[in-house]
């Protein structure tokens, strides 16, 4: 079956792949559900709450990748 793979983290579109139906629930970051169209600087991003994909700037999904926990602390580096 085909699937579609994106970060468990943040969402983002990561590609596609093929996967047996009964390993899906076993899997994060995997859904079966397609990616809208999207144009150019342009990036899908997967809701697991809402089970659906909205898409996004660039600009906000390179925001989106540079957050990591330690950096929500307040402490800096």
């Amino acid at each position: 079956m085909k699937t579609y793979l994106y970060n468990a983290e943040n969402g983002l579109y990561a590609g596609e792949t093929f996967e047996e139906p009964d390993m899906l629930q076993y899997e994060e970051g995997i859904t079966t559900v397609p990616p809208p169209d999207y144009e150019h600087g342009h990036v899908p991003v997967f809701d697991r709450r809402k089970n659906s994909w909205a898409v996004i700037p660039v600009a906000t999904a390179r925001q989106l990748m540079s957050i990591r926990p330690s950096d929500t602390t307040g402490q800096q580096s």
